[in-house]
């Protein structure tokens, strides 16, 4: 039985044309392989300085071309056979010519990866060249990402050193024996605030600087600038933490939310010492036992 005969339509013309169109660019791509390695062979064959004249008076090319020549055979020769027109089934032997040299940009070893995921083969120049252009924007992204989440581990580091110090001048402040003279009072102080029994008001006082005392009258004016200053700092800082926990949030939020209580109690501490600071002093504690000799 004679097999029947496909019906000419303009239809089946196009599909024709452009298997033709298809087979035709890949033929260029292995021919222009096989021109690479020929290049590559008769470069290492010159001496130096005859390497541009041969190409122009024995080949006619340019010396751009046959470095882009060159670089076609060094990144696709082994998925090509020598000498041969074959495909031998790999995703970059389903390249055409122009999609071989659009993909010179990537590295080797993600090259074939890319073509795979991306249906390389079927692509448009077009479709191919924002493809390659979406995949720059995404490395971008994904470096700068990166970058600042190298930035946050740095200044929440930054941040747990700061309480880590705080909370350890507190404890040594706390455990620093007060002067002789002070030691009544005091001892009057504890007292005082165990008899507080459960008094919400009663709070333990915080830690003193045990400060000399200022001599000069105009002292003032550079403690209010102390204060200023340390005031800005802390502003300044409060911003950079906000800022540090909303793009945490993004990159890993239960991190976020540790970090985010950690700062909370120490802002609570600074917060409930700056109301009672500086603690009231006491006055020395007078023994009812003591007679004039």
């Amino acid at each position: 039985m004679d097999n029947p005969i496909t019906e000419r339509t303009p239809l089946v013309i196009a599909a024709e044309i452009k298997m033709i169109t298809y087979q035709t660019k890949k033929i260029l791509l292995t021919s222009a392989i096989e021109i690479g390695r020929h290049l590559q062979e008769a470069k290492a064959m010159l001496k130096h300085g005859e390497w541009i004249k041969w190409l122009e008076e024995s080949v006619n090319y340019s010396r751009r071309t046959a470095s882009r020549l060159i670089k076609l055979y060094e990144e696709y020769g082994p998925s090509f056979p020598e000498g041969s027109d074959s495909s031998n089934g790999t995703p970059v032997s389903h390249l055409t010519y122009i999609q071989a040299l659009l993909l010179l940009g990537l590295p080797a070893e993600e090259r074939e990866e890319f073509i795979t995921h991306n249906d390389v083969g079927s692509m448009t120049k077009q479709e191919l060249q924002q493809a390659l252009k979406d995949r720059d924007q995404a490395n971008q992204a994904k470096e700068q990402a990166l970058q600042e989440n190298q930035l946050l581990k740095k200044g929440l580091e930054t941040i747990d050193s700061t309480i880590s110090e705080l909370k350890k001048e507190h404890a040594k402040a706390a455990s620093r024996p007060t002067n002789p003279e002070n030691v009544n009072a005091e001892a009057q102080s504890a007292n005082n605030a165990s008899s507080a029994g459960n008094d919400p008001s009663a709070t333990t006082a915080p830690f003193t600087h045990n400060l000399k005392t200022e001599r000069n009258s105009d002292a003032y004016i550079k403690y209010v600038e102390k204060c200023d200053a340390c005031c800005k700092t802390i502003a300044d800082t409060f911003f950079d933490l906000t800022t540090a926990l909303t793009n945490l949030a993004h990159i890993d939020p239960n991190l976020k939310e540790e970090k985010r209580k950690g700062a909370n109690q120490l802002i609570e501490y600074m917060a409930e010492t700056i109301k009672m600071w500086p603690p009231p002093k006491k006055p020395l504690r007078v023994n009812s036992g003591y007679s004039a000799g």
